[in-house]
């Protein structure tokens, strides 16, 4: 009797540590994130996003981690953005024209001559302006921002053919654009012809002659070797262009609060940091091209005619974003500037 009492105790002790370790160890299990982004090697987005898992698991002891699935191997960016909207994904990081296929004002950020610095840029997008947009990005698609800013360049027009000073200049030009309202209204302002061509065919448009130009960040300028077949670079600055890094919202709240303030920690750290290698390479990619010889760099230009043509494209594109949107946006930017 006292040999059954004894097994019976051991047996129920066994159970019960093993149900304890049990316990602990579903307690501690690793939470795995995925993240599909569509940046390339050699660009600095991608080098920062590949360090990301590292950081992150390493500051929660291993108890978070993040899978990157980088250069679309997951989608297009598009199709990230509706896997993450939909759960299939956790984190995706679009350009805000992208994030724009959801929420039409989230493209105001694109709009031409818009922003005349980043910091005025950052203001913006980081700040009450922005916020709204942001609500209702969360509350109609599942998505949140766990950095608002992450630098891509300005963006730069390219040509063949007669030099481009001034927005007379470009009468009757075809330039390659996005399929993107922003950027359709914006060429048509500079009274010229956009003509949306897939990126992945803009080298072959140029040099066959089907678009006169193109425009795009010197890095991508650079990267594509679009100056083998344009033979001007205007350095018209017309449009800064942003990342953002976006999360499925119920993913998000599903984390412990420290592991959402850690995983925002580096994101925004890493944001940080692409901003200076990307605007030191921006310098040292436009140095190569200057002593390359094979684009003329156009830096006297009539700015200010072309920021008149692009008041009317902003305002041709007010029903889209929503004029509630667009008016908040524009103030504050008046009001940083004052």
């Amino acid at each position: 009797m006292k040999q059954a009492k004894a097994l019976l105790t051991a047996a129920t002790f066994t159970l019960s540590t093993g149900a304890m370790v049990f316990a602990a160890g579903t307690a501690h299990a690793a939470t795995t994130l995925r993240l599909g982004h569509t940046f390339n090697p050699g660009e600095a987005s991608y080098e920062l996003l590949g360090e990301l898992g590292e950081r992150v698991e390493e500051r929660t002891d291993g108890e978070l981690k993040v899978q990157v699935f980088p250069s679309e191997q997951l989608g297009s960016e598009v199709q990230l953005l509706q896997q993450s909207k939909n759960g299939s994904i956790d984190i995706v990081v679009p350009g805000y024209s992208g994030a724009s296929t959801l929420l039409p004002a989230m493209e105001i950020s694109n709009a031409p001559f818009i922003f005349q610095s980043w910091d005025e840029a950052r203001h913006i997008l980081e700040g009450e302006a922005y916020q709204p947009i942001f609500d209702e990005l969360k509350e109609q698609h599942n998505l949140v921002p766990l950095a608002k800013t992450w630098y891509w360049g300005w963006r730069n027009l390219t040509f063949n053919g007669d030099e481009v000073h001034s927005v007379e200049d470009m009468k009757g030009l075809k330039v390659r654009v996005p399929e993107s309202p922003a950027w359709v209204e914006m060429v048509k302002a500079f009274d010229a012809s956009p003509t949306p061509i897939p990126f992945s065919e803009v080298y072959l448009a140029l040099q066959q002659g089907t678009v006169d130009g193109q425009e795009n960040p010197i890095p991508t300028i650079y990267s594509r070797k679009f100056y083998e077949v344009q033979d001007q670079l205007v350095m018209s600055r017309h449009m800064l262009q942003s990342q953002v890094v976006l999360m499925n919202s119920q993913k998000f709240e599903s984390l412990s609060e420290s592991h959402q303030e850690i995983l925002q920690e580096v994101v925004q750290e890493l944001a940080q940091e692409n901003y200076e290698l990307q605007t030191e390479r921006e310098g040292s990619m436009l140095e190569e091209l200057r002593a390359g010889g094979n684009i003329n760099v156009i830096e006297d230009i009539d700015r200010a005619s072309f920021e008149e043509a692009a008041v009317q494209a902003r305002e041709n594109l007010v029903d889209r974003w929503g004029e509630e949107d667009y008016r908040r946006v524009m103030t504050a930017i008046e009001n940083y500037r004052n």
